[in-house]
């Protein structure tokens, strides 16, 4: 099949791992005719991926069991590093709640207004029909990996996310997949690949080239480019709204919640229509913990950005926080000693002693108009009753993220109408795909994102 060439686009190259030999690769099977001429020897690839991450490595694997010729490259000098540092280093790896249809979203295209829309789950249907949690399990149990589940169905590795990528490593290895590593510059286009090794240019010719290049997170410590939202702008692709996910979230720097640095306190956080329960930490920059870093994928820096809102006592209805705050207020009434309470140190029956403080004296007496001395008996019941909705719904001004050094995956990229939802396959460009991370497809923490790219993965491996 002729195809046209494309304009190259800069950015990505590797050098060949071990045992390069001229028109062979690592395994021994030939690459096709090979031609040198100024400096540049050409091979032929039946299957090229471009990223050894989860995605890369899944889908390399799942070609080349098929008998596919497979090449993967790869800038880093070893495959695998953001699995390697995930989980806490023991990465986790994937996810066995029942929120995995849920757990998903995407953006809409650059150039429309940006606003998060929760998917409802068709486009990932099919990827995780064929390729759910329980065959990653079995294939992660097939090589004896030990592993548990911690909390909300996420699974760990007992001793260390390195053997997620031995594992991964050597299957690509059993399936005769020939991996090059360390970067250095280079190009890429259309069904050809030209990377350097050494100071020789290599050029790559592929029927299927597969986009594994991640995001933009972790960019110091893994390496990462946007060089798969380059390369799907040079085939005219769309984009969606690229921007840090699962961040921690920026305060204004005189914000008095700064002087909470290390107070920690179970919530509700929420960013438009989505809410997620569990545990907040301030930090020196802001506010971070597991409720901000799901509610982080939600914001955006925009115009009108959305508000963080949190609820301090996810426990109770605001009904009930109301009854709580009139039995208080009565019984600082009818106390017997003349030593009046602050408000504060009743809130600190439900909340942290420094957060309650600080938010009595910042938030409450501002917003209420009463003194910051002043007890909960002092408060008229219109005043408890706005005491009680701003407990459970307490507006944060968010002024940024913590960008891409903190952030643990990039939402955004190659938008899913681009992509064919069975095999990630481009609908313009058959023969090119793209997956994992480099698609516009972001999960909630707790193993979603891992999940997404053993999906994705073996949805192109399985057809390219």
């Amino acid at each position: 099949m002729h195809v046209p060439w494309v304009p190259p686009c800069p950015g990505f190259a590797a050098h060949r791992a071990r045992n390069l030999t001229q028109g062979a690769g690592a395994s021994g099977r030939p690459l096709g005719p090979v031609r040198r001429a100024q400096g540049r020897t050409t091979s032929a690839a039946p299957v090229v991926v471009l990223g050894g991450g989860a995605a890369g490595l899944l889908a390399a694997m799942t070609a080349g069991r098929r008998g596919r010729p497979v090449i993967l490259l790869e800038k880093n000098a070893v495959l695998g590093k953001k699995i390697r540092i995930s989980g806490g280093g023991r990465c986790n790896f994937t996810n066995i709640s029942e929120n995995l249809q849920k757990a998903y979203h995407s953006s809409l295209p650059e150039g429309e207004l940006v606003e998060e829309v929760q998917s409802d789950g068709s486009f990932f249907q099919k990827a995780f029909k064929r390729y759910p949690p329980e065959k990653f399990i079995a294939l992660v149990e097939s090589h004896g990996i030990k592993y548990h589940e911690k909390k909300l169905g996420q699974l760990f590795c007992n001793k260390s996310a390195r053997q997620i990528v031995d594992m991964l490593q050597q299957e690509c290895l059993a399936a005769s997949v020939d991996v090059y590593t360390e970067a250095s510059g280079s190009e890429a286009g259309r069904f050809r690949v030209v990377y350097s090794k050494e100071e020789e240019t290599k050029e790559l010719h592929a029927e299927a080239v597969v986009v594994a290049c991640g995001g933009l997170s972790y960019a110091k410590t893994c390496g990462a480019t946007d060089l798969a939202q380059r390369l799907a702008r040079s085939f005219d692709l769309k984009v969606s709204g690229v921007r840090p996910g699962l961040v921690p979230l920026r305060l204004d720097p005189n914000a008095w919640t700064r002087s909470l640095t290390g107070v920690s306190l179970q919530v509700a956080a929420s960013i438009g229509n989505m809410s997620f329960e569990e545990q907040i930490l301030f930090t020196h920059q802001g506010i971070s913990g597991p409720a901000v870093l799901q509610a982080s994928s939600y914001w955006y820096d925009h115009d009108h950005p959305k508000a963080l809102r949190l609820d301090l006592l996810p426990y109770m209805n605001e009904e009930d926080v109301l009854h709580w705050l009139q039995r208080r207020a009565e019984s600082c009434r009818n106390r017997q000693s003349q030593r009046r309470m602050p408000a504060s140190e009743e809130l600190a029956r439900k909340l942290p002693r420094r957060f309650a403080d600080g938010f009595w004296i910042h938030e409450v007496s501002q917003r209420l108009h009463v003194s910051p001395s002043a007890g909960l008996e002092d408060l008229e019941i219109s005043s408890l009753k706005d005491l009680a909705a701003l407990l459970k719904s307490w507006e944060v001004s968010v002024i940024g993220t913590e960008g891409y050094p903190k952030a643990e995956v990039t939402c955004g990229g190659v938008s899913t109408q681009e992509l064919s939802d069975e095999t990630m396959e481009c609908k313009k460009h058959p023969g090119l795909y793209f997956i994992g991370e480099a698609v516009d497809v972001t999960g909630w923490l707790g193993g979603y994102n891992f999940q997404w790219a053993w999906a994705s993965g073996f949805a192109a491996g399985a057809v390219c």
